[in-house]
């Protein structure tokens, strides 16, 4: 979330190495298939503004239904204060449930959002924990435990000591740290198509949309490059993604993209047996960035130019400005 982490700083947006495995050499062998990624999807049970239930329910069949066109493999991470209390959420979790419903593994992503960067410790592991038993109870329908966490803002701690602690803490529920290396900000993309949604903007949707797809393939195509930078051959990418209205009208042009470049759609579990992610990840800095922003930062080399990551057109930054 390099970029897109640039652009939330500047703006002040309101809005980890896994705990399990340990820092080793950079790898030199490669799983036999390593043209694929794993999909995920942050924010459940709607990224970006709240959406009464009628038109979340409407954005989640959407994009369910891209999902099981494309044979897509998927974790959704859910942030459970989305649910809300007292009478709204019971239909906000049947919503959720669709989901599962899917065959869809569901993570957490805590309960309420928060950055680890500013919240004591202590807070932010009841807040895991408070976010756990309705994700749980879904899954449960699944036969799978809760397996999966995101920090929200992929922010890890800005001291090894928090990062350890936080870690041990994860990795003492049973939680793996899912990692990403493909980002580009789709929630910025989504707050300015949803707002012209709302208004029945359909220009400016389409305009949104097609420079999201386009930012797709250029972030991809970034990514792939800083791989070859890092690791001289093509890892498997686990690829960022939020539960909002622009994915639920656009996925299946991401899904075309990635088939067009020959890869395969594949599970998280199978995307973290490529060796890359046993890399060591010693990073500590305020910006929520991709796990090969981390690997190279750890290595100390500067092997890619960060600066030339894609950001968003000018215009859509305008008006994502204007939206704030």
């Amino acid at each position: 979330m390099f970029a897109g982490a640039r652009v939330a700083a500047l703006l002040t947006l309101v809005i980890a190495c896994t705990p399990k495995q340990a820092p080793v050499a950079a790898p030199t062998s490669a799983p036999a298939d390593t043209r694929a990624v794993a999909v995920t999807f942050d924010d459940l049970i709607v990224g970006g503004r709240d959406l009464e239930p009628a038109r979340t329910e409407a954005m989640t069949r959407a994009l369910l239904g891209h999902i099981r066109d494309g044979a897509v493999p998927v974790v959704g991470f859910v942030n459970a204060a989305k649910l809300m209390d007292g009478p709204a959420k019971a239909e906000r979790l049947k919503i959720l449930g669709l989901w599962t419903e899917a065959g869809l593994e569901l993570g957490n992503h805590t309960f309420s959002h928060p950055s680890l960067h500013a919240t004591p410790v202590a807070a932010y592991e009841e807040d895991i924990v408070r976010g756990e038993p309705d994700v749980q109870a879904l899954n449960a329908k699944l036969g799978l435990g809760l397996r999966w966490f995101r920090h929200p803002y992929l922010h890890t701690g800005t001291s090894l000591e928090v990062r350890a602690e936080v870690d041990r803490f994860l990795a003492g529920r049973g939680y793996t740290v899912a990692p990403v290396t493909v980002d580009n900000s789709d929630w910025l993309y989504n707050f300015v198509y949803t707002d012209a949604n709302s208004r029945g903007d359909e220009e400016t949707m389409r305009r949104v949309g097609e420079a999201f797809v386009a930012s797709m393939e250029a972030a991809l195509t970034f990514h792939e490059r800083a791989t070859e930078a890092l690791f001289g051959r093509p890892i498997r990418h686990v690829l960022l993604l939020h539960a909002n209205e622009l994915n639920a009208a656009y996925f299946d042009d991401v899904v075309a993209i990635y088939k067009r470049r020959g890869y395969r759609f594949i599970t998280l579990d199978e995307a973290l047996t490529d060796p890359a992610y046993r890399e060591a990840d010693r990073f500590t800095g305020n910006s929520g960035v991709s796990w090969l922003y981390r690997w190279d930062w750890t290595r100390g080399r500067k092997q890619v130019d960060w600066k030339t990551e894609p950001e968003p057109p000018a215009f859509v930054q305008q008006l994502f400005e204007a939206s704030q």
